[in-house]
């Protein structure tokens, strides 16, 4: 629970600062303070001197730095744009008093200066780093301040195509489409969960108190949002998520493939490079000690030479030495094998460096026995002759050509010519093809994925106007169908706005008309028979306790004796438009026409009311009809009505080829009996008495009889709908009922004459019909008494 209310309170802490509308400004201000006073490079490493550490470089101190280039560079350009750093962050301060300064200024403003900054720190990176030692030597506040730019200039970004998203209105319908029903999901797993935890204390009554325990444990953890999320979550995939993962993905590819083939050949063609500058320079050497016949000058001259072209080598090398030996053996190369025994070489006789010589190491100016054995097969093998010898103690690298002099016998082996490079010196032109190459490629990735996402949304915007038209479209039909909404087929529309000339196009007028085709089925097709079509299984019924509500419009046939066909189905169809209306307004449903009969049904809780009320509510549009009817000197009609309620068989009726869901059973053929009872008792709307229970004190109505209608032996009791309760402003409603049902008591106790008495009374203040039914029955009784045993059924022998 502390877990749950402490994500609560951060996500609503978040949605406060994200709704704040100065927190773009703000936060923008720091992060460009931040890169104004950060360092954002790293002049270049020295490889020779160590020692000596690089200079950072801040973004307003490259003039003194020394890192401007002297030839036009990219990272020069940069450096100079840095002052639209501090020209935005006036122009965000000065946004809070100057009103005109829009967010959107400020974003495309920062957008641009964060894309200058990142784009001279990457091209410093391409300019200065030549060894890995400069990204282990970099401070750790330039790649904070890479970091800050980087993540600020994907907000950015994100922002904008959010934006762009945002001022799209079918985006934004369709993102409000998918809230709605995931949000409806989430109540229906809600309500599942609720009725399986009510299912459970039975159950778990019955386990052990260990396994009571495990169970108790699984679910708290399932009521984890995020793991009842994830077990509830369907595994979809996005149009514009495949598209994206396609076109980076073949990006990529590319780019690995490039990165790796041309990285390779570049390392094979430097390598061979270097290895033969390095082989040849401690050849030429050697050669030129072997036929110098020992003049110093000479040597001299040529090492002089090596040293000052070497300061423009692309490979300089550390120095050149010539290492001899003061042994007097005389050692042939041809006659060396792996029993020969070296002396010692430890004549430090010439070098490139003479004037620091004493800073060079005693064990660099001498080769061991060991080390002269090693050179000479070294370079016997000619496979490896042109190789480098490494001493990764050292961080360096040697190339090395034996010294011999001319003898009659052979070569007389008098020393080495040794040329030393840092192995970071090799190694840099390789490394910074490297970074260049990686840096370039991040880039390129890095605007691929933002031109993606673009690209995606241009491609994937007519898709998604698609399926928010569609999914418009299944919502207003789903709720048709499943009674939440008023049904209406012509608010069934299919809104067909794809303004590319495509395949989608296309797709969109065939749904269009797809949907024109069932708008214009729908008022031919039973709803109650759409909405369980497809949960039919065979041809099985379930049980279901329903409302019905039958009517008939009384002196429908006179009225249409001298009209043609087509003008009765005109009024026909106005005055059970008019009752239709009322059902559906009232959550009630049509089951079926019959001339001028409607059979209707309600469900719920509230049927019985729900059902009462549409009878009401349909006197009423009736009686303004006949009102109309009699101003127009036209015939009237009037309505009757019958209400009943109970359990029946609801499910599919018919042949293979066509079917209908309707109900079947007792409860509906009583409902239409007691509609034909009105024409008996001259009564406009009678309900049964299970229907009577159910509306308590919201309607005034009276007991009418007790019956046996045709075709049943079991005696009802049936009422009539007098009025609302709510809507009675005039007592003599209940003075009405009370003088009926007073009458009606004494009538089934045989008292003829009081019963007469209360039932005229009501005929001569009322005009009551069902009153002169009685006095005319009491008449009858008179003459001809009922059975001893009879109880006050009256048996009806007509529909």
């Amino acid at each position: 629970m502390m877990i749950k209310t402490i994500r609560e309170n951060c996500k609503h802490t978040a949605k406060c600062i994200a709704a704040y509308p100065y927190t773009l400004h703000i936060a923008a201000l720091g992060i460009f303070t931040a890169l104004m006073i950060l360092p954002f490079s790293m002049n270049k490493m020295n490889l020779f001197h160590q020692d000596k550490l690089p200079v950072l470089v801040y973004p307003f101190t490259f003039f003194s730095a020394g890192v401007l280039q002297k030839t036009f560079h990219l990272f020069n350009i940069g450096c100079y744009l840095f002052f639209l750093l501090p020209l935005t962050w006036i122009m965000i301060v000065t946004s809070f008093f100057y009103k005109k300064i829009t967010p959107k200024m400020i974003s495309i403003c920062s957008f641009a200066a964060v894309s200058i900054y990142l784009a001279t720190a990457i091209s410093g990176v391409m300019l200065f780093a030549n060894t890995i030692r400069w990204f282990q030597t970099l401070h750790i506040t330039v790649y904070i301040s890479f970091f800050i730019a980087l993540s600020f200039h994907i907000l950015l970004i994100a922002r904008g195509i959010r934006s762009i998203r945002s001022g799209s209105e079918s985006y934004t319908e369709y993102q409000r489409l998918l809230r709605d029903e995931e949000r409806n999901t989430r109540i229906m797993l809600q309500n599942q969960a609720k009725r399986s935890t009510q299912t459970k204390p039975a159950a778990s009554a019955q386990q052990k108190p260990q396994e009571q325990s495990n169970t108790r444990i699984k679910d708290i953890f399932l009521s984890l949002p995020y793991i009842r999320r994830f077990r509830s979550a369907q595994r979809t995939t996005h149009v514009k998520t495949k598209i994206t993962c396609i076109i980076l993905s073949t990006i990529s590819i590319m780019l690995f493939v490039f990165i790796y083939t041309d990285l390779k050949n570049y390392k094979l063609l430097l390598t061979q490079n270097v290895n033969t500058t390095g082989s040849n320079l401690a050849e030429q050497v050697a050669a030129i000690y072997t036929f110098s016949d020992g003049l110093h000058a000479k040597i001299n001259a040529f090492l002089e030479g090596i040293k000052k072209t070497n300061e423009s080598s692309p490979f300089p090398h550390q120095r050149v030495d010539i290492i001899t030996t003061d042994s007097k053996t005389a050692m042939l190369l041809e006659h060396i094998d792996t029993t020969t025994v070296f002396p010692a070489f430890n004549v430090f006789s010439y070098t490139t460096e003479p004037e620091s010589v004493r800073k060079i190491p005693a064990e660099e100016k001498r080769i061991t026995a060991e080390e002269a054995a090693y050179y000479i097969r070294h370079y016997q093998n000619e496979r490896i002759r042109n190789l480098p010898i490494y001493k990764p103690e050292k961080g360096s690298c040697i190339y090395v050509y034996p010294i011999a002099f001319s003898r009659k016998d052979g070569h007389k082996l008098v020393g080495f010519s040794v040329v030393t490079y840092f192995k970071e010196i090799l190694d840099r032109p390789y490394f910074q093809a490297k970074v260049f190459i990686f840096a370039l490629s991040a880039v390129f990735l890095y605007a691929a994925i933002i031109i993606t996402l673009f690209l995606s949304d241009i491609i994937t915007d007519p898709l998604i106007i698609l399926c928010a038209n569609i999914r418009n479209t299944t919502n207003i039909l789903s709720n048709i169908l499943s009674g939440t909404a008023k049904i209406d087929a012509e608010k069934l529309i299919f809104a067909e706005t794809i303004k590319t000339h495509d395949e989608i196009k296309r797709l969109s007028i065939e749904i269009k008309n797809i949907v024109t085709l069932v708008r214009g089925m729908l008022p031919y097709v039973s709803f109650h028979t759409i909405r369980n079509a497809e949960k039919e299984k065979g041809s099985r019924g379930t049980q279901r306790d329903l409302c019905f509500l039958f009517t008939d419009i009384r002196g429908f046939t006179s009225l249409c004796e001298n009209m043609s066909p087509r003008e009765i189905i005109t009024i026909l169809n106005r005055y059970l438009d008019i009752e239709a209306q009322i059902i559906f307004d009232n959550g009630g449903d049509i089951d079926k026409y019959v001339g001028d009969e409607m059979m209707a049904f309600f469900s719920g809780p509230r049927k019985e009311l729900n059902a009462c009320k549409a009878a009401i509510e349909i006197r009423e549009a009736l009686h303004k009809e006949q009102q109309s009817a009699i101003q127009a000197g036209k015939a009237a009609v009037s309505l009757g009505i019958g209400i009943n309620s109970g359990t029946v068989v609801f499910g599919p009726v018919g042949s293979e080829t066509r079917k209908d869901f309707t109900s079947i059973g007792d409860t509906v053929n009583l409902a239409a009996r007691l509609e034909g009872v009105n024409k008996v008792y001259g009564s406009k709307t009678v309900i049964s008495e299970s229907v009577y229970n159910k509306l308590q004190d919201n309607f005034i109505c009276r007991e009418l009889d007790y019956i046996t209608v045709k075709g049943k032996a079991e005696a009802v009791r049936i009422f009539e709908i007098l009025q609302a309760a709510q809507k009675i402003k005039d007592e003599r409603i209940y003075d009405l009922k009370n003088l009926f049902e007073t009458g009606l008591q004494h009538y089934r106790q045989r008292k003829w004459q009081q019963a007469a008495k209360y039932f005229s009374s009501c005929v001569q203040k009322y005009n009551d019909t069902p009153s002169q039914v009685f006095l005319d029955r009491i008449t009858h009784y008179q003459i001809s008494p009922p059975p001893n045993n009879w109880t006050g059924v009256f048996v009806m022998n007509v529909k």
